[in-house]
């Protein structure tokens, strides 16, 4: 791995196998991850203003924001990949926020999750609608939110020369410059993880089912368990039953040295519940006897599979990419290839344990498996609502429906909230409640004389002065505890 620097910028390379095109990445460490509900979405407009200029050129040119990080890739001769790499910064440089108006009716119909949306649930039911939990909240209404000096104040903070990299499978063009606005890499926390959400299983709003494991940043056992963990559920799910669709395995970045591993499935009709079993039945029978020795020698077999020179090539330049940007140890090839033929049955049963004890599984609404922990005891469900009779009755302020509405609603949609002084609680018909908690509003949006709520759980609540008798009381709590950088106003 040979390295240098342009402008500030640091500049990772190794030569391509043989003659042919040069492939470049400028990346940023940024993505979804660091954005905050307010500003959904600006990692992505970002991008989008930054490659409107770029215009069609006569070579391979693309950009990506993942939850991580942000790439723009090019592939052509020296002076294209240079002339490209300019084009990018030249527009970093100077924001052309003229086209935000053009840049958010493209992202309006384009798929607005990124690229690793199906593992996006679990991460949002560990973490809420913060960071690593954002990934799921991507909605074509949010980019329309932002005005240019929101955008501009994004770019200046995320896109600068101390949070860039440039990775290219050769040389770098004689001349080549990155004039990126100046600046350092940002302070990037540990996401922290909800109250009462590890070690459950909860209902979410999706039609998969999902099972999230954490590990260390390289960690051998971890990633031989969930490879033998996806053959194993896939083989009885999709390959045997034919219940749901063939399994997919998603990694996300928690911090520096440590991972959020997803492994998701998509049930039939009728299926939630047994692939929900089959999926956590089978991880606790690797927590309690590990993978046979067929397994392990499939697995170190799988691992040893050679890819081609150029896709051996950017997997190290990829991992030392990562290093660069988030101060993660670097292990080239031939040390994960050891550190996986050494792992044995008890390494991953070991892992197994350790990672249940904190896992989420997810699964569709009317959706309820029965499952144990590795203990023998119930697996508890950490649903936002709790239920009725399990709980004494929350104390406050009643604001129950108005009488018209009453009258002309079924009484299975009755309802009430409850003002407390440190927030409300929705009190549905059969009396189970969900608070919404005022420290932990990620989002308010006015919605003429009503609120939509986005609630440290993840749930969208609209909230209208008119459903409940003295409602303006309810909206002017909602007003003076919310603050004005978390409420947004549609002009």
């Amino acid at each position: 791995m040979q390295r240098t620097s342009a402008d500030g910028v640091t500049v990772l390379w190794e030569a391509a196998p043989g003659p042919g095109p040069l492939s470049a990445v400028l990346s940023f460490g940024t993505g979804t991850r660091d954005e905050t509900a307010p500003t959904l979405g600006a990692t992505r407009l970002v991008e989008t203003l930054v490659m409107t200029p770029v215009g069609k050129r006569p070579h391979e040119f693309t950009s990506i924001v993942e939850e991580e990080a942000t790439h723009f890739i090019a592939k052509g001769t020296p002076a294209e990949v240079t002339g490209f790499l300019h084009a990018v910064c030249n527009a970093l440089l100077d924001l052309p926020t003229h086209h935000i108006e053009h840049a958010t009716r493209l992202l309006t119909i384009e798929d607005p999750r990124t690229r690793d949306h199906r593992g996006a649930e679990p991460l949002s039911a560990r973490y809420g609608p913060h960071a690593l939990g954002l990934t799921t909240h991507h909605h074509p209404d949010t980019y329309s939110r932002h005005t240019p000096d929101t955008v501009r104040s994004h770019a200046a903070t995320h896109f600068t020369r101390g949070n860039a990299v440039l990775a290219l499978d050769g040389p770098p063009p004689p001349g080549l410059t990155l004039p990126l606005p100046v600046g350092p890499r940002p302070h990037r926390t540990t996401p922290h993880t909800r109250p009462g959400v590890p070690g459950t299983w909860q209902h979410r709003q999706i039609d998969t089912v999902s099972l999230l494991l954490t590990s260390h940043i390289h960690e051998p056992a971890a990633v031989t368990a969930c490879h033998t963990l996806s053959r194993r559920v896939e083989h009885l799910a999709h390959d045997t039953l034919a219940f749901t669709d063939r399994a997919t395995t998603h990694t996300f970045l928690r911090d520096r040295l440590t991972l959020d591993r997803v492994l998701t499935l998509r049930p039939a009709d009728g299926h939630g519940e047994q692939a929900a079993e089959i999926l956590w039945h089978e991880a606790l029978d690797l927590a309690r006897q590990g993978p046979t020795r067929h397994e392990l020698d499939s697995f170190t077999a799988h691992t040893r599979t050679a890819p081609d020179s150029e896709s051996r090539l950017w997997h190290s330049l990829h991992r030392a990419v990562e290093a660069e940007h988030f101060g993660i140890p670097y292990h080239d090839t031939p040390s994960l290839l050891a550190g996986h033929a050494t792992t044995t049955a008890q390494d991953v049963a070991h892992y197994m344990q350790r990672a249940l004890t904190d896992a989420v599984l997810v699964v569709p609404h009317q959706v309820f498996p029965r499952l144990k922990t590795p203990h023998g005891k119930r697996l508890p469900n950490s649903d936002c609502w709790r239920p009725h009779g399990q709980h004494p009755p929350t104390p406050g302020t009643r604001f129950r429906m108005n009488p018209f509405r009453r009258v002309t609603t079924p009484r299975h949609e009755h309802g009430e909230y409850v003002l407390t002084d440190w927030g409300l609680v929705i009190r549905d018909a059969e009396r189970d409640e969900h608070d919404i908690r005022f420290a932990d509003i990620a989002l308010m949006l006015h919605d003429g004389p009503g609120r939509i709520v986005l609630t440290g759980c993840g749930c969208h609540t609209h909230l209208h002065p008119q459903q409940v008798a003295r409602g303006d009381r309810l909206i002017a709590a909602l007003d003076a505890a919310v603050p004005a950088h978390l409420v947004h106003t549609d002009t």
